[in-house]
């Protein structure tokens, strides 16, 4: 019995040593999947791993049955800040190269981070590249918040109820005071009889349910004195798609025609597919004409 106990104790010290002396583990499930993360505890059925999720942590448990393999050592999120970190501000390159990386190694959000950089970086290459014909209006970004809706993407229509405020006079207590109701247990006078049986009376009581205030606050709106508009559920009207953007929320910028560049130097000019044959003058006025027959093809 103490032999089994203490066999128990070594390979949970084993297991918690092994968590603490590598970093973070890759674990390769049998879908194909990759989880990236520090494994905090193991028992025989699965594994306890703590992933980052941005700038936070989270917790998640794994089968045992549902993992193909683990690598242990230096993990893929540190193998990510190590490539990032060794990149320019201005190689445009190196950005494109890691986001296929973090794609191939199946790190969309990494990915995602890396396309944002990347997105700053020709933004600064062109403020860099034309110092003086970068667009000032949309800031070399090619784009401009859509002037119909605000660069909202939906523009919103009215309530009629509500006139847009998304909420209405409460029906409860709309006249009253402070939005303060009559208690209804002493009928708004904060004192209510009551019989003593050790007197053989009745004798005056205060109120417990509005604490002799003779007023207690509207439970409809909380003594707000309006109350959500029920029409458009509290949010002023119905949202619809922006036409004039197609629900993008941005407009391309007209004077740098969206390159973000005055004047477009670097704008290709559409290629030709070939030669268009035009027809002649005549051709176009005169209209073709079917062949007329002259002879009855099927005889007389």
């Amino acid at each position: 019995m103490n032999n089994s106990l203490l066999a128990s104790f070594i390979v949970c010290c084993v297991l918690i040593s092994c968590s603490f002396c590598y970093g973070d583990e890759v674990i390769i499930l049998k879908t194909g999947r990759k989880i990236t993360g520090k494994i905090i505890s193991r028992t025989e059925t699965s594994i306890q791993v703590e992933i980052k999720v941005g700038k936070s942590k989270a917790e998640m448990t794994i089968p045992v049955e549902s993992i193909e393999r683990i690598e242990e050592g230096r993990g893929l999120e540190e193998e990510f800040q190590k490539k990032l970190s060794a990149i320019k501000p201005t190689d445009l390159d190196g950005y494109q190269a890691l986001i296929v990386w973090c794609e191939k190694e199946g790190m969309k959000s990494q990915a995602q981070r890396v396309r944002v950089r990347l997105k700053k970086a020709e933004i600064q290459f062109l403020k860099d590249k034309y110092p003086d014909s970068w667009c000032r209006p949309c800031k070399a970004t090619g784009k401009l918040a859509c002037s119909s809706c605000e660069g909202k993407g939906e523009k919103i229509e009215p309530c009629p109820r509500c006139t847009g405020r998304g909420d209405v006079e409460c029906r409860s207590c709309a006249r009253k005071e402070k939005g303060a109701l009559d208690c209804r247990r002493c009928g708004g006078a904060g004192v209510y009889e009551r019989f003593d049986a050790s007197k053989g009376r009745k004798v005056k009581t205060r109120c417990t349910t509005c604490s002799g205030k003779g007023k207690i606050e509207c439970p409809t709106c909380n003594g707000k004195q309006k109350s959500k508009c029920e029409d458009c559920k509290g949010k002023g009207g119905k949202a619809s798609k922006c036409e004039a953007c197609k629900g993008k929320k941005y407009d391309l910028c007209k004077p740098c025609e969206s390159s973000g560049v005055k004047g477009n130097p670097e704008k290709k000019a559409p290629q030709k597919e070939g030669p268009v044959q035009e027809d002649s003058e005549e051709e176009t006025k005169t209209p073709k004409k079917k062949p007329v027959v002259k002879d009855n093809p099927f005889g007389r």
